[in-house]
């Protein structure tokens, strides 16, 4: 008789088990000993469970290539640090691992079929480049055979998300847009529904400004849109967030055309160019949200308290 794959769910810690994803079901034997992820952010899920992957994505704008909420619980156990922004190979390989995750990833059905050449390969469940911490953390538990632990951590977050929106009130029920710019552009990146970023602010209690909603259903199917310096007031709203690779944000906030936006010129705008604040607020996780949030909350919070003029 055919049990349906939820049946693992009983069998905590039991091998072989199978693992779903968006290119199908992968079977592990055993519990891996040289796993590898490719995905950003998704050492975290594994480090929350105490599991130490062999390599992980570089964290770009770190001095060790690590978060500081990953990096303690490597302990002396660094591990290879990879290009998240590529699939390398060939590095991959080099690493002799016996199982390789990507889940906030970008990897195709042409890459995954190469990775599993290599390995047993996870992908998302979701899409490339979507999977919210949720997910990280359930596929994380499916491949550990910790899955209680696993739900255990998701409730537990949920619960400091919504403590948060109790902890910042004046958050609550606000309209946000969440953007990035890169320097020498003539317009600024808005983040969608569906994007990690915009998702947890909405769990605390915000919504995306009127702009934002119409930009979505313009652009269905995808996680960010573009906005025109010349047309900004169509994403307006109760509070501006925007993250900064170094020297972006001199470069934007120098331009009369941001200066003159609504939220900016009112004082209700968040610039992100700490490296943690960008990480955790770009790719939270079980780790980063405890870490890192309450700091960057404290600084919306403040923004949003301002009277317009």
């Amino acid at each position: 008789m055919l049990l349906p794959p939820s049946f693992a769910r009983a069998q905590v810690g039991v091998y072989p088990r199978a693992v779903d994803h968006a290119f199908g079901r992968t079977e592990l034997r055993s519990q891996p000993q040289r796993l590898v992820t490719i995905g950003y952010g998704d050492e975290a899920s594994f480090l929350a469970l105490d599991y130490k992957p062999i390599a992980i994505v570089y964290s770009g704008m770190f001095a060790s290539g690590i978060t500081p909420w990953c990096e303690p619980k490597f302990g002396a156990q660094k591990p290879e640090l990879l290009d998240g922004s590529m699939v390398d190979f060939e590095h991959i390989a080099r690493l002799k691992p016996d199982l390789i995750v990507g889940v906030f990833s970008q990897i195709d059905a042409v890459s995954y079929r190469r990775l599993s050449r290599i390995a047993p390969t996870i992908a998302y469940r979701s899409g490339p480049w979507r999977a919210g911490w949720r997910e990280q953390t359930e596929i994380a538990g499916a491949i550990l055979g910790m899955e209680d632990r696993a739900m255990q951590l998701v409730s537990e977050t949920e619960r400091l998300l919504r403590s948060f929106g109790d902890a910042y009130p004046a958050l609550k029920g606000r309209s946000f847009t969440f953007g990035s710019y890169f320097a020498g552009s003539s317009r600024i990146v808005v983040y969608l529904p569906g994007e990690t970023r915009v998702d947890w602010m909405i769990e605390i209690g915000m919504q995306p400004s009127s702009g934002v909603q119409q930009l979505a259903r313009a652009n269905a199917g995808h996680v960010a849109a573009d906005a025109s310096l010349e047309d900004l007031e169509s994403v307006a709203s109760d509070l501006l967030v925007m993250w900064y690779e170094p020297g972006a944000r001199a470069a934007l906030e120098s331009q009369r055309l941001f200066q003159m936006f609504s939220p900016v010129r009112e004082s209700r705008y968040v610039g992100l160019d700490d490296p943690e604040e960008i990480w955790a607020a770009s790719w939270p996780s079980v780790l980063a949200i405890p870490y890192a949030f309450p700091k960057i909350l404290r600084r919306m919070e403040t923004a949003v308290k301002v009277e317009a003029h």
